[in-house]
């Protein structure tokens, strides 16, 4: 275990130049974390694995994403690509990265003790809550992804480990989560060793442990009821509700709805700007060599006119992509969502023509002006058509970090795009206090809330909406389905709905799942091959069991 340390310490972030004048030949954990020196450089460590690899395994959050069937899309969750194919399947399946995380946070925990002596008290306790912060992020992505996993004892423990129950795990998640929020300040009393705020929300704060718990006790109450687990859903419900209104109450920080959705996706596009909405991200880090961009959910859909290699006619050959007709059944017709979250939705959906006067200048027979604005419509719609191919250019962040192409100077590629990825905002806690609330029968609250999203943005009030004669269950999925479009979330909107929902709106391979697949572990990742060659405790889970050789 001597030189582990240095190893992890190699893939600092470059902002904290200052933090590596320590010796490399130095480095243990016999003569580390003396200092705070120390324990901010694990800190730093720790948010690099989050920034690097806690978002690896994205197959569920694509599987989530509205857009077009293709025959890709089709066999995302079938047992061929998940299972029978190393090239996807051990990158899908492998949640080594993951544990990383983890263990990290662990190391951390496990040696903060040796830096007692020289560091504050109210400091120490500050860096166990980033570590039981991080820890409970780990578990929690680690918990909805392969539902039943290994709880490890520390950093330092060589025994192997069997899985634990899914609820134990969220356990695990909860009673962290919690020991961070009990200790966290707020955001923007957030603070490093030479008391200067830590502005990346990267970082653990009081409301970023808020949105962990709301949404670890809604993940929870919902397994319990969807896998049929013995435990109480009406107190996970009520637990989420109370850690949603927190939050929107300030209690766990200053944050605010942004009652405009283009100028939320401004916010999203101008990484210098705090989007006070934004509770959680995932923070581009600018000052490195190499531009690490964070992993966005939804930049398979991004091209036009953001990435200068994509033109507008190219946007229809994409593998990902949105149609208009898909964005017209989404949204109804003055919602504002669609003109901020795709670029120049009016002219290129057609849903409105501006009729010329020159087209008919002159003329006076009423019906030779019908004939000819009618061509001129039909040969404007077919020309935009033509460009198209009927599909949209998502717009909700619009800023790209291009670098010239060594080969072909005159060519500028995209890298990344210019964003910090909002995991969870003010919007999201509205609608998930929405869904929990409708759960346990409070209907006029989950109105309330769900019309506060809807009356910024031209929506009808319930049940006024597109939709909303399924009810309120579905009207709130339906709206979180328009305010998170392209965000990560649906996948795990659907599930917390239940069977109805994940055979109805997810690609084909789950519309075939029973809810016997469901219990036996089919909305999970199955295990990786190479992690049983690690650990002989380990067991698949009985789903993805029968397509294993």
């Amino acid at each position: 275990m001597k030189k582990i340390l240095y190893i992890l310490l190699i893939g600092l972030f470059s902002s904290c130049d200052s933090l590596l004048d320590v010796e490399p030949e130095t480095l243990s954990f016999d003569n580390f974390y003396k200092n705070e020196q120390d324990l901010e450089v694990t800190l730093y460590q720790l948010q690099s694995f989050i920034h690097d690899r806690i978002m690896e395994q994205h197959v569920q959050e694509n599987a989530g994403l509205i857009m077009e069937p293709s025959t890709k899309r089709d066999y995302i969750w079938s047992p061929s690509s998940i299972v029978g194919s190393p090239a996807i399947g051990s990158i899908a399946t492998d949640w080594g990265q993951t544990y990383w995380v983890v263990y990290m946070a662990n190391v951390l925990l496990d040696n903060i003790h040796k830096a007692e002596v020289q560091v504050t008290p109210e400091r120490i306790a500050y860096y166990k809550a980033q570590a039981y912060f991080g820890k409970a992020i780990g578990y929690f992505f680690l918990a909805r992804r392969w539902g039943e996993v290994t709880i490890t004892r520390n950093s330092s423990s060589s025994e192997v480990y069997g899985k634990k129950p899914l609820l134990e795990v969220l356990d695990t998640v909860i009673a962290n989560a919690t020991r961070a929020y009990n200790v966290l300040p707020v955001y923007g009393s957030v603070v490093d060793r030479s008391g200067a705020v830590i502005k990346s929300k990267q970082f653990g704060s009081k409301g970023a442990a808020c949105a962990l718990l709301a949404h670890a006790y809604a993940w929870k109450g919902s397994m319990i009821d969807l896998m049929e687990l013995a435990g109480n859903s009406r107190e996970c419900y009520d637990k989420a509700i109370e850690y949603s209104s927190h939050l929107i109450k300030g209690e766990a920080g200053a944050y605010s709805l942004i009652r405009n959705p283009e100028e939320l996706c401004q916010l999203f596009s101008d990484i210098t700007k705090e989007n006070p909405e934004s509770i959680w991200e995932f923070t581009l880090d600018m000052q490195k060599d190499y531009i690490s961009s964070v992993y966005l959910v939804g930049r398979p859909l991004i091209g036009y006119p953001v990435d200068p290699g994509v033109s507008e006619s190219d946007q229809k050959y994409a593998d990902s992509k949105i149609a208009y007709t898909t964005i017209k059944q989404l949204y109804d017709t003055l919602d504002l969502r669609k003109d901020a979250y795709f670029k120049d939705y009016k002219k290129y959906s057609l849903d409105v023509i501006e009729i010329k006067d020159k087209w008919t200048e002159g003329m006076t027979d009423p019906e030779a002006i019908r004939d000819t604005i009618a061509v001129k419509v039909k040969h404007y719609r077919d020309s935009i058509t033509e460009i198209t191919g009927g599909y949209a250019y998502p717009y909700k962040w619009r800023k790209a970090i291009t670098e010239v192409d060594a080969d072909f100077p005159w060519i500028s590629k995209l890298i990344a795009v210019k964003s910090n990825y909002s995991y969870w905002r003010l919007a999201d806690i509205y609608l998930l206090r929405a869904e929990c609330y409708a759960k346990i029968g409070e209907n006029g609250l989950a109105e309330a809330d769900l019309n506060e999203i809807r009356g910024y943005n031209n929506v009808n009030a319930y049940p006024g909406s597109g939709g909303d004669e399924k009810g309120l269950k579905y009207a709130i999925f339906h709206e979180r389905e328009r305010e998170l479009l392209m965000e990560g979330q649906r996948f795990f909107d659907i599930v917390r709905n239940g069977m109805e929902y994940i055979n109805t709106y997810l690609p084909s391979d789950f519309q075939k799942l029973t809810h016997q697949d469901v219990k036996n572990g089919a909305i999970f990742f199955p295990i990786c091959t190479n992690a049983f060659e690690l650990n002989n405790l380990l067991r698949q889970n009985i789903y993805w069991a029968q397509y294993m050789n």
